[in-house]
């Protein structure tokens, strides 16, 4: 082995310049930046001093904390004394409260598709002649009642809006499980 080699590792003269190059840069720029924070906490504190904090009933002696007053003031007007008339409630259109109808309201078609959770037929409605999907719940568990999986869809249905996705008009109920 010969001893004269050197290590590709060892540090000659031009790595040892370069390190020394790349610390002197890294020090201005802490420089720099302690430099710009300093000038930017004597501009905030200028400001601070500039602006007179004043509050509803007068000068704002108390202490503040970050710059917000320690109390809150009334946004909304005050109501005139000679004018104690109810205020009217708005009202918007919404659909009304009513029972479910029954399945018995419905013709049914034509079976379509068993899936996981129920199965899906065409429908008629008897009152109006459109044609809907139903779909019963499967009811395995009876004594567990109404199955959560039936809530899940019948949630996420009434949340989705989508031209692909089928709308729930309705929950139509019958008297027994198997209807």
């Amino acid at each position: 082995m010969a001893t004269g080699a050197k290590s590709r590792w060892a540090d000659d003269e031009e790595d040892v310049a370069s390190e020394a190059q790349r610390k002197h840069e890294k020090e201005e720029k802490k420089r720099a930046k302690a430099e710009e924070q300093r000038k930017l906490e004597a501009a905030e504190a200028a400001r601070q001093q500039s602006i007179p904090t004043t509050t509803i009933n007068g000068p704002d002696t108390s202490n503040e904390v970050d710059g917000r007053p320690s109390k809150r003031r009334r946004l909304s007007p005050e109501p005139s004394n000679g004018d104690d008339a109810p205020t009217k409630l708005l009202r918007f259109p919404a659909p009304e409260w009513s029972p479910c109808r029954h399945v018995d309201n419905f013709e049914k078609l034509n079976h379509i598709e068993e899936g996981s959770y129920g199965w899906v037929s065409r429908a008629k409605d008897i009152a109006t002649g459109e044609v809907v999907a139903l779909k019963k719940l499967k009811m395995e568990n009876r004594n567990d009642g109404f199955p959560v999986t039936g809530l899940r869809e019948i949630q996420t249905l009434m949340a989705s809006k989508h031209t692909n996705i089928v709308k729930l008009r309705e929950v139509v109920t019958g008297d027994r499980l198997d209807e």
